[in-house]
């Protein structure tokens, strides 16, 4: 065995967040550890890194038959890279800005392979790329990571982590902020570089991802494995209850359609260009009331600057926005604000959207007093609405999970009583069970508000869940628009079916 652990146990201070684990990685074989956030996933792995910020015991810690469970720095130094390598969430954090990626790849080598010459090292980075499926490796080899898509910078990330030839590959959430079709090339490359004969180590929150390449699935709550076994297994027969409702978050296409009502959002061949590049392209769609738009694409492919076209913040360069039947995006700023109201945003990280320092109630207390007086009783009120108490309006955002600071995004939004929510990618950083209570959560606020909803996604099962429209957009163009049945059942675009294939 390449990995073989028994009883693993991490502890911070006083908390144990890794109770008691056991498991094996042979080489050429895929284990997924599957669970939400603070399940312990992570922590598990940094323990087979050295990079445990806690007490690490246990009965067995072998990494390609040497025992780590004495190891010191330095020789966690020598394992690091060279037998085992990590590769993390967000490429665009784990690689140096200001480096090109030939410095990044070439760095592992350098550490483990100090007797190369310089010459050896750049073959090596150009032999990493291309084992990575990076295209054109001397022309990326040379640039910097803001100058390669999501795509390629996390196949750069996958280069560094094979530079120096290791046999265990740790890839934590590897595939989480990625577009689907992205999703789909990254987890591809991870099967074949599993065939390769690396053993690898998958971390996880969403079982449709793993069930694609694992081939055995440990299933983590509180610290601990409540399930284990082969891929198929878990997946079709499921024995514990924790993990049957990871497969019940899994979005389902919705099935009902609302009865159509006025049109309270259209826009009429909106365009927008960046100096050379077209942005938006000749866009055209209606929003009827307690409808839902899914607008669904690529990161690049203009979804967002829509949103931002439909929200007011930036002027189209032709075309025209509508409110009802009030003109929007010809107006001056000073004339739409007093409307702002009617149309609100929930967006993708609303950690970085709050002020750190003040509390849930001050947040929404100062969202209500844009356009009626703050009271403590409407605060509770749109606290109640997204399914929160009293108790949470003394908290600050940091104090509040993932999930939770979501639904204080969403009860801002509703502070001024819209008739209209634009929501961009706002449940795509959560994880699958948290995901599915806030789309479940949208729903019934649409049913019981008569809410019209926009929603930009990159995700065909998280749009399918909750839309009755469907609109597919590739480079800024809308390559496919209609009922969301129409679309998901028979797409009309090849990209619409690439899209639906990389699910």
């Amino acid at each position: 065995m390449t990995i073989r652990v028994r009883n693993l146990t991490v502890r911070i201070g006083r908390t144990v967040v890794v109770d008691g684990v056991s498991f094996d990685v042979a080489p050429g074989e895929c284990l997924a550890i599957v669970g939400e956030s603070g399940s312990g996933k992570t922590m598990t792995a940094n323990a087979l890194l050295g990079l445990s910020p806690g007490q690490v015991t246990a009965d067995e810690l072998l990494l390609d038959g040497r025992d780590a469970r004495r190891y010191r720095e330095r020789d966690w130094r020598a394992v690091r890279g060279r037998t085992a390598a990590l590769v993390s969430q967000d490429a665009l954090v784990a690689l140096d800005p200001l480096r090109r990626v030939e410095a990044e790849v070439a760095e592992t080598v350098e550490v483990h392979a100090r007797s190369l010459s310089r010459a050896e090292v750049g073959q090596r980075v150009i032999q990493a790329l291309e084992e990575a499926a990076v295209s054109e490796p001397e022309t990326r080899a040379r640039q910097y990571p803001h100058e390669l898509s999501g795509g390629l910078r996390q196949r750069a990330l996958i280069a560094s982590a094979l530079a120096a030839g290791p046999s265990i590959l740790i890839a934590d959430e590897p595939t989480t902020a990625l577009d689907v079709t992205v999703q789909a090339q990254i987890l591809a490359l991870l099967a074949d570089l599993k065939r390769r004969g690396l053993a690898v180590l998958l971390i996880s929150h969403d079982l449709t991802v793993v069930g694609r390449i694992a081939d055995r699935v440990a299933v983590m709550k509180d610290g601990a494995f409540v399930e284990i076994g082969t891929t198929a297994e878990v997946l079709a027969n499921p024995q514990h209850e924790y993990t049957r409702a990871l497969l019940a978050a899994v979005p389902v296409a919705k099935t009902v359609a609302p009865t159509a009502g006025e049109v309270v959002l259209s826009a009429t061949g909106l365009s927008k260009s960046y100096g050379a590049r077209a942005a938006v392209a000749d866009v055209s769609f209606e929003l009827r009331h307690g409808q839902t738009l899914g607008i669904v694409g690529e990161s690049g492919s203009g979804k967002s600057t829509v949103a931002r076209l439909l929200l007011g913040l930036e002027r189209p360069d032709a075309g025209d926005v509508l409110l009802g039947e009030t003109p929007w995006s010809s107006l001056r700023e000073s004339e739409r604000r007093p409307q702002r109201g009617r149309i609100q945003m929930i967006d993708q990280d609303p950690f970085g959207a709050f002020d750190p320092r003040w509390t849930v109630a001050r947040i929404i207390g100062e969202a209500v007093a844009l356009g009626e007086r703050s009271t403590p009783a409407r605060v509770l009120e749109l606290l109640a609405q997204v399914g929160l108490g009293e108790q949470h309006s003394s908290r600050r955002p940091s104090q509040l999970s993932g999930g939770q600071r979501q639904r204080v995004a969403i009860a801002r939004a509703l502070a001024r009583r819209p008739e209209i929510l634009i929501c961009d990618e706002p449940v795509s950083a959560l994880d699958l069970s948290i995901q599915a209570q806030a789309l479940r959560l949208l729903a019934d606020l649409q049913r019981d508000l008569g809410l019209a909803i926009v929603f930009i996604s990159h995700d065909l099962g998280v749009i399918a869940a909750l839309s009755d429209e469907i609109l597919v957009m590739k480079d800024g163009a809308v390559v496919e628009h209609g009922s969301a049945g129409a679309v998901l059942h028979d797409p009309q675009h090849a990209f619409t079916r690439e899209l639906l294939a990389a699910r």
